[in-house]
């Protein structure tokens, strides 16, 4: 299989037959696919933002054989907002490529909001803060749609400035020492267990837990003080 990269050539794609090399693929309508496709990901990984996705231009020069099928696929953790790569590979028992096409992809949806200046160490307040469209700058988990209770700002906001979880400073749900209660949830089953936290941590955080086997296991803090685990 041979690997092309968009927009500059590293290789060509011999085709394998003249009957192919007439039928060469469309490249404005592999980017209209790469997009929604693109679109389909983000909306399920979060279901709230809105996306507008742009697919970067394709060399013209390259001549690929039509492909009825193409299969689109990202690199393990890469992100979903902001400038990134994706793949389109076609193998479809004919015809055999690989391209990689430049993305920029642009998030929106609800975060919280200043409605005034808070000074640094506040605790925010009904009025101080409001849900409001914003463009996210980072990724969209990163923006509480509810003010976390105990919470304080950490630095000083103006007005109108989007609040992400790192401006905020959280009371601790979990406490070193303390035992705890894990839940570990699969595909229709759920286990739970109980053990000792190894470390502080703030709803949302990561918690090392050791068990009553002496096994230490991760997971995410609560509101409610347990530990979720996901296989």
């Amino acid at each position: 299989m041979k690997v092309l990269f968009a927009p500059f050539l590293i290789s060509i794609l011999l085709l394998s037959s003249p009957a192919l090399a007439a039928q060469r693929q469309d490249f404005q309508a592999l980017r209209a696919q790469a997009a929604i496709w693109l679109e389909g990901q983000i909306g399920e990984a979060h279901p709230d933002a809105r996306a507008r996705v742009t697919i970067g231009p394709i060399d013209a020069r390259l001549h690929l054989a039509h492909c009825a099928g193409p299969r689109f696929f990202l690199a393990t953790n890469a992100r979903l907002w902001g400038r990134g790569s994706l793949g389109a590979v076609c193998a479809d028992g004919t015809t055999e490529w690989t391209l990689y096409m430049t993305f920029d992809s642009r998030l929106s949806g609800p975060a919280l909001v200043a409605t005034r200046p808070l000074p640094a160490r506040h605790p925010p307040r009904a009025g101080d803060v409001e849900l409001r469209e914003v463009e996210y700058l980072q990724s969209p988990d990163r923006y509480p749609r509810e003010l976390p209770a105990g919470a304080r700002v950490t630095r000083p906001l103006a007005a109108g400035q989007a609040i992400d979880i790192g401006m905020l400073a959280l009371p601790n749900v979990i406490r070193s020492g303390n035992r705890v209660v894990v839940v570990a949830r699969g595909d229709g089953f759920d286990v739970t267990q109980e053990g000792v936290a190894m470390n502080n941590a703030a709803a949302g955080e990561r918690v090392r837990v050791k068990t009553a086997s002496g096994r230490v296991i991760q997971g995410i803090a609560g509101a409610d003080g347990r530990i979720e685990v996901r296989p």
